[in-house]
């Protein structure tokens, strides 16, 4: 007679986990203690060994799928050649787990799942629409001033050698052509060039699928932000080189903010540590971890903010 195995509690926190992997295949004989799969909890990833003997006819949930406590995950038989044609499984969910193994090999809930757990959640995170990349869009790099300013090629590579901006430098050539004697002359205005034009159109991201843990992670973190009072620190900093910096810019004729090299310190940190340019997607439950660094600026206007 053919029965089921559903899937069990593995912790006291756990209504649902990820099959990490089967250690056998339908059609195998599965004796009371052998390892029969990984389960990925909200925990940690838990081995479960079978607790009865019988033939495993068929694998309900597949390696990478979502299942919820005591959700068939198997049909098993204690004869082989016992049919299971009609045979309906027993437990608290009959529909079959999808598949959510994506190509980076994060697992993530199906459809059907991801409606369950945020109806049975209390915690409603909040969501943003995701606007698409701009394409063809192109910032314009310091390489590119250089190539448009009138000066001879000589000129235009000492200056992308030296760093040197084109435009602020007076020519004496024909028609106010810039020839290379008229860098010696130039006010010294250093640039930091690109490696090249950025090879991802502006706003481009991938999509990555938490696991259970970090839903629970995610869930908890939601609520502590918004019921327990936060302190946040804050830190006196030096910042009489940048000052420095900034004098010796405007002298050069080069007129910057502060705000100008913050954003550029922010940019910098972003494109180092890609992991905190990153957002949540509620309705995926994923992580959103954009491929390129986009920084608006908040002003006041008469009637309230603009960026």
């Amino acid at each position: 007679m053919p029965f089921t195995l559903t899937l069990p509690k593995l912790s006291p926190t756990m209504d649902s986990g990820v099959i990490a992997k089967w250690h056998k295949r339908e059609g195998d004989f599965v004796s009371s203690g052998d390892l029969l799969f990984e389960v990925a909890t909200d925990k940690a990833t838990v081995e479960y060994q079978a607790l009865d003997e019988g033939y495993l006819r068929k694998i309900l949930v597949k390696n990478g799928g979502l299942a919820s406590v005591n959700q068939p995950v198997a049909i098993f038989t204690l004869d082989q050649a016992e049919s299971i044609d009609g045979y309906v499984p027993r437990g608290e969910k009959k529909e079959e787990s999808l598949s959510v193994t994506d190509s980076l090999g994060v697992v993530s809930p199906s459809d059907q799942e991801t409606e369950r757990v945020q109806k049975r959640s209390t915690t409603v995170f909040p969501s943003f629409s995701l606007e698409s990349p701009l394409k063809g869009y192109r910032p314009l790099s310091q390489a590119t001033r250089i190539t448009r300013a009138k000066a001879s090629p000589l000129a235009k590579k000492l200056a992308q050698e030296q760093g040197l901006d084109l435009s602020k430098v007076q020519g004496s050539g024909p028609g106010g052509r810039v020839i290379s004697r008229d860098l010696a002359l130039a006010p010294q205005i250093p640039w930091v060039l690109p490696q090249g034009l950025p090879d991802k159109d502006a706003g481009s991201y991938r999509k990555e699928a938490l696991t259970p843990m970090r839903r629970v992670i995610g869930d908890r973190l939601q609520k502590a932000k918004m019921t327990i009072p936060h302190i946040y620190v804050t830190q006196t900093i030096d910042m009489e080189a940048l000052v420095r910096m900034r004098k010796e810019c405007k002298v050069a004729g080069l007129s910057l903010s502060f705000n100008d090299f913050m954003i550029r310190a922010s940019a910098l940190c972003l494109h180092k540590h890609p992991r905190v340019n990153s957002g949540y997607d509620a309705e995926s439950q994923s992580i959103v971890i954009f491929e390129t660094v986009d920084i608006a600026v908040a002003v006041n206007v008469d009637g309230g903010l603009n960026t």
